[in-house]
């Protein structure tokens, strides 16, 4: 796992230049990281970025590096270099797994859903806030995860929302309390089919531990997913009265 105190160590490819890249780049040049390697596949942001496409072999540097930080926006079925990405998926995290892995101890609820998840967020955030504790919204919702540091802050609870995007190529984040609002037909470009897009939603829980907290809707394939793959979480539905089934 990647702690901030050996990102000097470490080589990054920052694939997609929008406001998430730039908040990794950002947050990357802060932490020292051994070699940042940037690409985009819209020349105009190559330019702006003086990614100078004569110096570089996308294979090359990507042989080089450790870690490819793709933004939530890029489908490996869409993206220029979708197979050379592809082929190099094990590498493959998002800015969302960086804030995980380098802000050790703080407590997280995490919200995905195809519907609700900034208005379920946002009232989480108010609830917690209005009980005396710090909460912060962060996420899919208003400005890169990474463009807040929690610092020595320990008591803080961060309440992220993630999209289906976000949660395709994260590996390392662990919600203390995960949520999945809803789940229906969407981006189905982007992931290639609906069952892509459902193992996606359901990454939100696969690091939870034994003593961590999943909540799902009532949805048999949903709640048989959890049985067949033996989360650890302790899993509640979401109905009138909550029912716990794990």
């Amino acid at each position: 796992m990647i702690f901030r105190r050996i990102l000097k160590e470490k080589s990054f490819l920052v694939y997609g230049l929008g406001s998430t890249g730039k908040s990794v780049l950002n947050f990357l040049k802060i932490s020292k990281a051994k070699k940042i390697f940037l690409w985009d596949d819209s020349a105009k942001l190559r330019k702006k970025f003086k990614v100078k496409e004569k110096e570089i072999s996308l294979k090359k540097k990507i042989f080089e590096t450790d870690y490819i930080v793709l933004s939530p926006g890029i489908s490996l079925l869409n993206c220029n270099y979708g197979k050379l990405l592809n082929d190099n998926k094990k590498k493959i995290i998002t800015d969302i797994d960086l804030f995980f892995l380098t802000n050790k101890i703080f407590k997280s609820v995490v919200v995905t859903g195809t519907n609700g998840k900034s208005t379920t967020c946002s009232i989480i955030q108010k609830i917690l806030s209005n009980s005396g504790l710090q909460a912060i919204a962060l996420g899919n919702i208003g400005k890169p995860i990474l463009n807040y540091s929690l610092g020595k802050k320990r008591n803080v609870v961060v309440v992220i929302e993630m999209s289906s995007f976000q949660l395709e190529y994260s590996k390392y984040i662990r919600p203390k309390h995960a949520i999945l609002i809803n789940i229906s037909k969407d981006h189905l470009d982007w992931h290639g089919n609906m069952e892509n897009y459902f193992k996606a939603k359901l990454k939100i829980f696969s690091q939870q531990k034994i003593d961590d907290f999943a909540y799902i809707p009532q949805n048999n394939k949903i709640i048989n997913f959890f049985k067949k793959n033996r989360y650890n979480s302790s899993v509640y539905i979401s109905k009138k009265k909550s029912e716990k089934i794990t």
